[in-house]
């Protein structure tokens, strides 16, 4: 008899233990019309100093189908608050659903609010969340991110907001658009050697659509600094992540556009024994010209590519000594300095931007036009 009472117990809690994991799991589990998920989350500088932050959420709205309803609907959840956290958690009693972040692709940050050097805020807070991604984009919203998250451009579809097509190379290609991931301006932030680069989201005129061609690089105790379009283009140029760059020539009586499908850039920073620093950029152009107001011969080819070569390296080395005169490093020079130098050798961020200002730049272009086009 005791053998057996044994034997029923051990059932007994064989069975039990099972059916006690399963329990707890679907105690967490919550059904999919208890959630509404997050698309963009912005954070603006609100006018209330004890209240400094202001949340914007942009939610999906749930639709049928889409044959039934194409157009696309979403809710709003507004908020000032003292802290980040504190904000999202009471727009968690604005509604009756509980709050998606996993399902969030853009982060936009208004303008003034970096102004106000919260970055490292911002991104203190995003970070420690688990449910918001690391490979959210991150923005600058301009004139604010309430404006750029509320705003629904002509043409999009309830499908995705057509402001992600921007960053996630599946729609626009553009050599003008940077695209800067949480994790990668967190690296940025905390790596010395390099400064963090974001694209400026912006809208146009009418307001019927965005434009993405700016940017702004940010460092330590220093104003944002803005790059235009072309200085935007010359920064992926030289990051050797731009695609069919379209570059103009205006030189030796000649005028003509250059479209280089085919852009690599290689530097090297090298630090001499009594500490100058020099740096050297190959780039090798391959293309053909697409626009030009008069008749070109492919028997001037030759001399075309040597204007394009002086054109391109008068404008990449302007382009750098504005950069050492400013003290900024989108590109990352300091940290290729680091990455050959031994931990005991490598300078401080300070050290590196006094080195880098004196630096000596050589800027090597070979270009290869292949064709004036097709018509003769």
């Amino acid at each position: 008899m005791r053998i057996i009472k044994i034997v029923k117990t051990k059932v007994f809690i064989l069975a039990t233990i099972p059916l006690l994991i399963l329990l707890s799991g679907c105690g967490e589990f919550k059904d999919i019309d208890k959630m509404v998920f997050v698309s963009m989350i912005g954070v603006d500088r609100s006018e209330d100093p004890e209240k400094p932050y202001k949340i914007i959420l942009k939610l999906y709205v749930p639709t049928s189908s889409f044959r039934q309803n194409p157009t696309p609907e979403y809710s709003y959840l507004i908020k000032e608050g003292a802290t980040l956290a504190e904000t999202i958690s009471l727009l968690e009693a604005y509604i009756d659903k509980e709050l998606d972040f996993g399902h969030s692709r853009l982060i936009v940050v208004g303008e003034k609010m970096l102004q106000d050097q919260k970055n490292e805020v911002i991104l203190d807070f995003l970070i420690r969340r688990p449910d918001i991604q690391m490979i959210s984009y991150f923005t600058v919203g301009r004139p604010n991110a309430e404006e750029i998250v509320k705003f629904t451009p002509a043409g999009e579809t309830a499908l995705q907001p057509t402001l992600f097509n921007y960053f996630d190379n599946n729609g626009a290609e553009s050599s003008y658009i940077v695209t800067t991931f949480l994790f990668d301006f967190r690296r940025r932030i905390k790596e010395e050697g390099i400064n963090p680069i974001l694209p400026i989201v912006e809208m146009n005129e009418p307001k019927t659509h965005f434009i993405v061609n700016k940017s702004i690089v940010l460092a330590e105790d220093k104003p944002p600094y803005e790059l235009d379009p072309e200085k935007t283009l010359l920064v992926k140029l030289l990051s050797n992540e731009a695609k069919n760059v379209i570059f103009d020539v205006d030189r030796g009586g000649e005028n003509f556009v250059a479209r280089l499908d085919t852009v690599k850039t290689k530097y090297n920073v090298d630090a001499g024994k009594d500490g100058k620093v020099s740096i050297k950029v190959e780039i090798k152009l391959a293309g053909m010209i697409t626009e030009s107001k008069k008749n070109l011969s492919n028997k001037e080819l030759p001399r075309y590519n040597k204007l394009l070569t002086e054109e391109m390296k008068e404008k990449v080395t302007a382009f750098i000594q504005e950069l050492q005169t400013e003290g900024y490093d989108p590109i990352g020079f300091g940290l290729q300095l680091n990455s050959h130098t031994l931990p005991k050798n490598r300078m401080s961020e300070n050290e590196w931007l006094s080195a880098f200002k004196n630096a000596d730049v050589e800027v090597s272009v070979k270009a290869g036009l292949k064709s004036t086009g097709s018509i003769e």
